[in-house]
């Protein structure tokens, strides 16, 4: 079937109301305007999808909907019903409206009941009835087919559970209309799959879902309607069986990217000795790990969440020191390992968790980028301005971060333009070895494309990477060489060229291949 071309607004089918309307909404901050008269609709009962790049619109569109920020102009209807009042509690009480934020706002320290019907709970204001509770969170989840101890504390749920228990608290609320905010950012497949499995039981129930996310093999075994947002303006809608996930790219994008190839580079020649050698390295989660990387290669490291691969990153960089094992860099001991010497030592690595260890949040764009190079451009202890602002520009163009100055907090940035600034920073530092972890996590593909483009460019003029993720078409896409680790331990280094997904969490989960 020829996908039909894409609809800038579909209204609702004839004679029924949409769960949310939306007419020419727009929203300015200063002079900014992150949006700009957007319009279309989001039936009820079902799953549409919002797409667009990082710094398309979406959270704002979002935060608008969720009455976490008033519009500058336009309306929104919800069934029929004019909103008036953007706060979370109306929007939410009034209208039915609630969102599964990205950061989820639970108290860790009560327990699942108290999480869900908090602010709800049965019984007299001041003294709620325990026993009503218990009863009220199991009837709730057994809905859900959630079959959950109410009396757990939620600190020690994994973030998937925790993730159900923050839709349960809004259905508890009367929800009709839920947002979720790329919800499988940090899930593992399996941990995704059961969101997923709720998701198709709430839509059975009539519940409306409003979903964004960058991974498009989810939009389309979930969605079944598709808008898009680029630059602040919504561009095209369609139903999902009227298009294909590569024009629904190009609509984000606003130009044809094409499949993401695998990395078909010859295998790089011996060098006269590793960039990076790691023996028998244990840690915290990790034991008896022995790896070669070479220069012009970029090996991953995969894994399940509980397999030691990121322990082992830590250790490596010095950041979480292990308990045996040695490291070479260049065939060159490395051996009191932490973060200031790695610097020194051109060992580079880029962190999973962006926001929490990657980001100088109080920071510049220029600032963040120039981080690691300021004894470089200082004198008697003074920074020569300058020199440090055009090398901070300099790499923020090679990068394309996309920055209207180098002075504008990090934090105005896009998630891409944020990822591609901190490695930006260490590129800065001309890296004999670039670790990574997670290098594309919450990253729209448009940006993801050209970071592969560089970290490939890189490889090709000789930098070794080692780069971890829990994206399996990521790391075959990407590397040389994949390194599978299971509980702790290397399960196998296998070519990338000859894995599969399967083949490889095969070895990830320690299962035996299935006969066949």
């Amino acid at each position: 079937m020829t996908p039909a071309p894409p609809h800038p607004d579909t209204p609702s089918p004839a004679g029924t109301t949409p769960a949310v309307r939306v007419r020419n909404l727009t929203r300015n901050f200063g002079p900014v305007r992150a949006l700009r008269d957007v319009s279309f609709d989001v039936p009820a009962g079902e799953i549409t999808a919002l797409l667009g790049e990082n710094g398309a619109g979406k959270s704002t569109l979002l935060k608008i909907l969720a009455g976490l920020q008033p519009p500058s102009d336009g309306d929104i209807t919800v069934f029929g019903q004019d909103v008036t009042s953007f706060e979370p509690a109306t929007m939410l009480s009034r209208h039915g409206v609630a969102i599964v934020p990205q950061e989820l706002s639970l108290l860790p320290d009560r327990t699942v009941a108290e999480n869900v019907l908090s602010g709800v709970e049965p019984g007299n204001r001041w003294f709620p009835s325990r026993r009503q509770m218990i009863h009220r969170t199991t009837e709730l989840l057994a809905g859900l087919d959630l079959h959950l101890d109410p009396d757990a504390p939620v600190r020690t749920l994994d973030l998937a559970t925790q993730q159900l228990i923050v839709v349960a608290r809004s259905l508890a609320r009367g929800c009709r209309v839920l947002i979720l905010d790329e919800p499988t950012a940090m899930l593992t497949p399996a941990e995704a799959d059961r969101l997923f499995t709720l998701m198709d039981h709430l839509k059975t129930e009539g519940t409306t879902m409003l979903y964004v996310s960058h991974r498009m093999p989810e939009v389309f075994r979930l969605a079944d309607h598709i808008q898009v947002l680029r630059d602040g303006a919504h561009v095209a809608s369609w139903r999902r069986d009227e298009t294909t996930p590569e024009q629904a790219v190009a609509a984000m994008v606003g130009r044809e990217l094409g499949q993401f190839t695998r990395r078909t580079t010859d295998t790089p020649p011996p060098a006269t000795r590793p960039a990076l050698t790691v023996r028998q390295l244990s840690g915290r989660r990790h034991h008896d790990i022995s790896l070669e990387l070479r220069p012009g290669e970029i090996l991953g490291i995969a894994g399940l969440p509980d397999s030691g691969r990121i322990e082992l990153l830590h250790n490596i960089f010095g950041a979480d020191p292990g308990n045996g094992g040695t490291v070479e860099l260049g065939g060159e001991p490395y051996d009191r390992r932490n973060p200031i010497t790695s610097v020194e030592r051109r060992l580079a690595f880029v962190p999973g968790e962006r926001r929490a260890q990657g980001l100088l949040t109080t920071m510049s764009v220029g600032e963040n980028i120039g981080a690691l190079t300021t004894r470089t451009f200082s004198r008697l202890g003074l920074l020569r301005r300058r020199p440090f602002n055009e090398a901070a520009t300099t790499q923020a163009r090679q990068l394309r971060v996309k920055t209207a100055t180098m002075t504008q907090p990090i934090t105005s940035l896009s998630g891409g333009n944020q990822q591609k600034a901190v490695l930006a920073r260490w590129l800065a530092i001309n890296p004999q070895v670039l670790i990574l972890d997670e290098p594309t996590r919450g990253v729209d593909i448009g940006a993801k494309a050209e970071i592969y483009a560089q970290l490939t460019t890189l490889a090709d003029q000789g930098l070794a990477i080692l780069c971890s993720s829990s994206d399996l078409p990521e790391l075959l896409t990407l590397t040389d060489r994949i390194a599978v680790m299971s509980q702790g331990r290397l399960a196998a280094v296998v070519d990338s060229a000859d894995a599969t997904e399967e083949s490889v969490m095969t070895l990830a989960t320690g299962t035996e291949p299935t006969a066949a």
